[in-house]
């Protein structure tokens, strides 16, 4: 199944990148949003979507299946994104692609927890990094090509771009198989009892997945706004993807060695020094005085966000109870995704001060944040490392 995980990852993060550098741009050049607006829409696609992976994550745990929540999850956009170049007004755009949202959310949960049923705890860090070497190694291509498109024949290319992805994406997943074994549950979404559980039997997995929030909250005050900020810094279009090859390049090569780190050192150790490394990142994007010195805070970033990325996938999937795994990989994912609402937070606060005071505010909040994870990971890393889910 690693082939066709590494094929899925290749298209999906490839289409991930590209939109989440270029619509912003598209936002700001072709649409005239402000800061503001770009941070609310971005936002409100965040929140519908969150609102909705709980709910398929525990649909496929209900029926006892996976594969077809990401053939239709990434296939119905897929179609939609053909389009959206003929939608000019910023209203109209917005509400189409939030109401995108609930058929796009199918596929976050479901990946996850196929994933995770197809690896052993042990080994899922270097299998994570293999997976996510094919993603960076999409996103890098997608960054180049997207960019070159956009340059000659305008931001329609964009959509068709991830169009293209989002049906090929859908045309692989027909070729996974279905964890052995799974059988289908039927336990309510989220009752009394569910509830109770998340502050006694599965209380770590409450508390890493609000740090979890709080963490993702910090950067993405920033992550939106970066496309913008290297134009600001003097930057053309072709050198935003210049700067975002890098960044993706420097974490795509460090992804297996990462993965087989964390595995010899310990998912939790690894947690902590990723934590720490972002955080020292979003600094040097905040001292940055032109757009090359973005190539430095890139690659500490790139470096960090590998060992985040296989680490905490790997923490994640020690403290979700096995028979119920659908459904915390989806409670899971909807806090993140809610999280990634920072940019309504950084979008105000770019339009009334700049970017480089919601930088700074950012890494402010991330060194906060990352004070107080890296001491609970300390504390309770033990009860994560017996883990054998």
């Amino acid at each position: 199944m690693l082939g066709v995980f590494s094929a899925i990852s290749f298209v999906v993060e490839m289409r991930k990148g590209v939109f989440g550098v270029f619509f912003s741009l598209y936002l700001k050049e072709e649409i005239a949003a402000s800061f503001t607006q770009v941070g609310i829409i971005w936002t409100l696609i965040f929140v519908v979507s969150a609102l909705f992976q709980t709910l398929w994550g525990w649909t496929s745990d209900r029926i006892g299946q996976r594969r077809l929540f990401l053939v239709v999850g990434e296939g119905i956009p897929g179609i939609v994104f053909l389009l959206i170049p003929r939608i000019t007004d910023i209203y109209t755009l917005s509400l189409t692609l939030i109401v995108l949202q609930a058929c796009w959310s199918m596929a976050a949960p479901v990946w996850k927890a196929l994933i995770a049923e197809h690896s052993l705890p042990t080994e899922r860090g270097t299998l994570m990094g293999k997976i996510t070497t094919f993603g960076g190694v999409g996103t890098i291509i997608g960054y180049y090509i997207v960019g070159g498109l956009i340059s000659q024949y305008g931001y329609a290319y964009l959509f068709y771009f991830c169009s293209l992805c989002m049906l090929s994406a859908a045309l692989i997943a027909l070729y996974i198989d279905e964890p052995e074994g799974l059988q289908p549950v039927r336990n309510n979404l989220l009752s009394a009892e569910q509830f109770k559980a998340f502050y006694t039997v599965h209380r770590h997995f409450t508390v890493y997945t609000l740090f979890i929030f709080l963490t993702s909250f910090a950067f993405a005050m920033i992550e939106r706004f970066i496309s913008i900020y290297v134009r600001e810094l003097g930057g053309s279009i072709q050198e935003v993807s210049y700067v975002f090859i890098l960044a993706d390049g420097i974490a795509t090569l460090s992804m297996i060695p990462m993965g087989k780190l964390s595995d010899k050192i310990g998912r939790v150790r690894m947690l902590q020094v990723s934590v720490a490394v972002r955080t020292v990142a979003v600094l040097i994007f905040a001292v940055s005085p032109i757009w090359w010195y973005l190539f430095l805070a890139v690659a500490v970033e790139g470096i960090g966000w590998s060992g985040y990325c296989v680490s905490s996938f790997a923490v994640l999937s020690s403290l979700t109870p096995r028979e119920m795994r659908g459904t915390y990989m989806g409670i899971h994912s909807m806090i993140f995704t809610i999280s990634q609402g920072g940019s309504s937070v950084g979008g105000p606060i770019a339009d009334h001060f700049d970017l480089k005071n919601l930088f700074y505010s950012s890494f402010a909040l991330c060194a906060l944040v990352a004070f107080g994870f890296i001491g609970w990971l300390k504390s309770n890393r033990e009860a994560i490392d017996e883990s054998d889910n």
